[in-house]
């Protein structure tokens, strides 16, 4: 089995090469979403944000409210080092175990771990291959993220903040994207790279 980590900042266009990956048969793991998951009520992060970081961050019915936790904790550097080193090791766990239940469906397959913080959270260490996805043009790529998050542009600049520098993160992949035009250019781009990776793969096992 070949696991390839795809990460870039919000608005990179990272999520978009995961999912060219996914349609030419790549198993496809987004750790944003298994972290988000983790925070619903009953899953092992919930009472563990609700105790560090207090009732607040509920909602009328119980949920954790994730637009307020994320307001609450990107305004301080110091509550985001105290999520993560709560959350990453908790999704980490999670992805190792899709990892082992996607061998045993079919273990010559492709798989893609689609994480903001692939290097952050150490979960570079678990893959074959990092792939990252740089935008030519920055700031329209947080005007996109804002929008699609839902928040203002100013809060989206935060969130770049805690991130490794992007020439630090350039230096530990094995392979650049960079989106600098369409979006059909960057999707053409991404099934020559998964081209790449099958073509390497095969030979090795000649």
């Amino acid at each position: 089995m070949t696991i390839i980590g795809i990460t870039g900042s919000i608005g990179s266009g990272k999520s978009e090469v995961a999912r060219v990956f996914a349609k030419n048969g790549a198993y496809v793991i987004d750790a944003d979403v298994e972290a988000k998951a983790l925070l619903n009520k009953g899953e092992e992060g919930y009472e563990a944000v609700i105790h560090a970081f207090g009732s607040d961050v509920l909602n009328k019915e119980g949920e954790i409210d994730k637009k307020r936790l994320a307001s609450t904790i990107f305004a301080d550097g110091e509550k985001v080092k105290k999520i993560n080193q709560l959350i990453h090791p908790l999704v980490h766990k999670r992805i190792v175990r899709k990892l082992r239940e996607f061998k045993e469906r079919n273990g010559k397959a492709m798989v893609v771990i689609d994480a903001p913080l692939l290097i952050e959270a150490g979960f570079h260490k678990m893959v074959d291959h990092v792939i990252l996805v740089t935008p030519k043009d920055k700031k329209e790529a947080l005007k996109r993220a804002a929008k699609r998050i839902g928040i203002s542009v100013e809060e989206a600049k935060k969130r770049f903040v805690f991130q490794i520098p992007q020439e630090e993160k350039e230096k530990i992949a094995d392979i650049v994207i960079f989106n600098d035009g369409t979006l059909d250019a960057l999707r053409e781009r991404a099934r020559e790279v998964y081209r790449r990776m099958l073509k390497k793969e095969d030979s090795k096992k000649a």
